[in-house]
């Protein structure tokens, strides 16, 4: 698997990432919001940047883990309406067969 070297700017300090050159754009996006959320709890709370950082990642893991959970809710329910539409196709399949 080719590698390649993503740089991207937080708070003003450069990083070089290493990542699959298709997921490039990703890294990018990524460090932009994350940088967008740091100075967004620095101007809010004049935390330092080891506190901020570490107040962003809980932010952002905890909106990731609120997201994961409305998936897996929309899943299931997707599963039971899918359950519910068979079980009234044989119902309606019965029910034309009495009428015939």
């Amino acid at each position: 698997m080719e590698k390649n070297i993503t740089k991207v700017k937080i708070l003003g300090q450069e990083y070089k990432i290493s990542c699959p050159p298709e997921e490039s754009d990703q890294v990018k996006d990524a460090a932009k919001f994350f940088n967008k959320r740091l100075k967004e709890i620095r101007q809010n709370t004049k935390l330092d940047e080891s506190k901020a950082a570490i107040i962003a990642g809980l932010n952002i893991s905890n909106d990731y883990l609120k997201n994961l959970s409305s998936s897996k809710q929309v899943v299931q329910s997707n599963s039971g309406i899918k359950s519910l539409s068979k079980q009234i196709e044989k119902q309606l399949e019965s029910l034309s067969k009495l009428d015939s």
